[in-house]
């Protein structure tokens, strides 16, 4: 059986933004505006690591990093038996909702009792490995891909439900409204295999054109209160 496709050099993530540019001439100016971008070396692995993207849901990545190391603090080591021996108040005290807890300790439990097997999921492909994430009660289909992609370096995962791919990919190739997942998955088809690094490229393409828009608003308030302040000193 050949091994899952992966991202597994610099030079391999250089040939994916040419073939890329090759199959889609819209990516050029997206590379132009946002850089090519730099190999990183694959996430850990393993129950912390995923843990770790399910405290991180619809938090910003400093106010995930915080309430993460808490809970790290907490429970020392991190190990599924630490974590389901955990009072809950404890992991409220470190910020954790109740819906987070009850995820978190599903996957201890499912790694306890071998229906959750995160050392075979790195040998299955793709598909395989999404189902075997998903079947766990608490790991949603945006989990599994942000775990495929950032911890084992697949290349051609696309997690159609994540809204901020939906806008950039809304405002990249000028569409008139928000693609749905059955609309993203369609649009993404001339980009296998490489579609782990399309989403990175229009995630920094976004993030970028958002910090530009905060810093032109920035500019503008500054500048409204100066001119309102030497009026003042007029009178």
């Amino acid at each position: 059986m050949p091994k899952p496709h992966r991202i597994s050099s610099a030079v391999h993530l250089e040939q994916a933004v040419d073939a890329l540019i090759a199959a889609d001439k819209r990516f050029h100016p997206v590379v132009a505006r946002t850089g090519r971008p730099q190999f990183k070396p694959r996430r850990k692995h393993g129950f912390e690591a995923l843990v770790d993207i399910v405290v991180s849901q619809q938090l910003s990545i400093a106010a995930a990093d915080t309430i993460f190391g808490r809970v790290k603090e907490k429970v020392s080591p991190f190990t599924p038996e630490n974590l389901l021996a955990t009072p809950a108040e404890v992991l409220r005290a470190c910020g954790l909702s109740a819906p987070k807890q009850k995820h978190m300790k599903s996957i201890a439990s499912a790694i306890l009792d071998g229906s959750l097997d995160l050392k075979r999921i790195r040998t299955m492909h793709d598909d395989d490995a999404r189902a075997h994430l998903t079947a766990v009660k608490g790991i949603g289909p945006w989990t599994a891909d942000i775990y495929l992609m950032g911890s084992l370096g697949r290349a051609d995962i696309w997690p159609v439900a994540d809204v901020g791919l939906q806008a950039s990919i809304t405002r990249v190739l000028k569409l008139r409204k928000r693609p749905n997942e059955k609309q993203m998955e369609k649009l993404s088809k001339n980009w296998r295999p490489w579609r782990t690094v399309v989403a990175r490229l229009l995630w920094t393409h976004e993030d970028g054109i958002r910090k530009e828009k905060r810093e032109a608003e920035a500019r503008a308030k500054a500048e409204r209160a100066a001119k309102a302040k030497a009026k003042k000193k007029k009178k």
